[in-house]
């Protein structure tokens, strides 16, 4: 995992390197067609290479959370606060209450699998609206809020409901009965190791924050994910993987952190720049970044 990671800096360093050599390669194509291709490729990759690299960083972070001061969970605060605020556990009530109606389980599990094609999408619309500066503030602004929750898993390690309640545990998902996305989920993410990661819900702290940059985006694609959005926060207690006092506390993250980021993202921009292209051509090229968000980095880097 190591030399993995590594290698994710190195190309995290080289990557804004990278797109110009592919973008110099297309230039000197006899075919505008594939150079547009090839522009286009490089440039996306560019943009949006830091999603897939989400997939490792997670894991990890659980990996560590169970290591970490001898792997001490809170679990029992979080169940406490359930019981006080609620008057008893709505991870364990929710799914006994419904988990008998096959067409609602279905849609419980599609959204909670769903959420990851979700959270990717979203922040790709601002790019094929041409605003390539745009997208990439958006992906600075995920990718802090995934850095520093992973951060915060390894060392406040909150397992969730279905690895703290014994009755949860034994159950497991045998009971629940669906169609296609029921059977996906019991096949794979049941049993994937995410104990550790509870508090704030990352998927909770993504939606929110896809559901925020959507409304941002364009109207329309925020009425399409408002009631998704909403789903997705319901399915992370019905299927009992999180405490309901994770849905708030991954709320409160977004609306502290969001806003911070994504006022951040010109600082962090000229520092990434700086670090891959070096000091004299950053300070050349973002000369005029600090003033807005629109006319920053395509311009600029050009």
């Amino acid at each position: 995992m190591a030399l993995a990671f590594l290698a994710i800096a190195a190309f995290s360093l080289l990557a804004g390197r990278l797109e110009s050599a592919l973008s110099a390669k297309a230039g000197a194509m006899a075919s505008k067609k594939k150079a547009g291709i090839l522009r286009g490729l490089a440039s996306f990759v560019r943009t949006y290479y830091p999603q897939p690299l989400i997939a490792a960083f997670f894991p990890e972070s659980i990996l560590l959370s169970a290591q970490a001061l001898g792997g001490l969970s809170h679990d029992d605060f979080f169940m406490a606060a359930d019981q006080r605020i609620f008057g008893f556990q709505p991870a364990r009530e929710f799914s006994r209450a419904f988990g008998h109606l096959p067409w609602l389980n279905e849609i419980m599990f599609a959204v909670y699998i769903g959420y990851f094609a979700f959270m990717v999408f979203a922040i790709w619309i601002p790019y094929f609206k041409g605003d390539r500066a745009e997208g990439e503030r958006q992906m600075f602004v995920v990718a802090a809020l995934i850095a520093v929750a992973c951060v915060w898993y390894v060392f406040f390690r909150v397992q969730g409901p279905k690895y703290w309640l014994p009755d949860l545990r034994e159950a497991w998902y045998d009971g629940f009965k669906g169609g296609f996305f029921v059977g996906l989920f019991k096949s794979t993410l049941a049993h994937a190791t995410l104990s550790g990661a509870a508090f704030p819900s990352t998927h909770v702290i993504l939606t929110c924050a896809t559901l925020a940059l959507a409304f941002k985006n364009d109207r329309r694609y925020f009425a399409v994910y408002l009631p998704i959005a909403v789903l997705i926060l319901c399915s992370t207690v019905y299927i009992y993987a999180h405490w309901a006092v994770d849905i708030l506390g991954g709320i409160a993250f977004v609306g502290v952190f969001a806003p911070l980021f994504y006022r951040l993202y010109v600082k962090a921009d000229r520092v990434a720049l700086r670090l891959s292209n070096g000091p004299a051509q950053a300070n050349g090229t973002r000369g005029s970044a600090e003033g807005s968000t629109e006319g920053s980095a395509e311009g600029e880097r050009s």
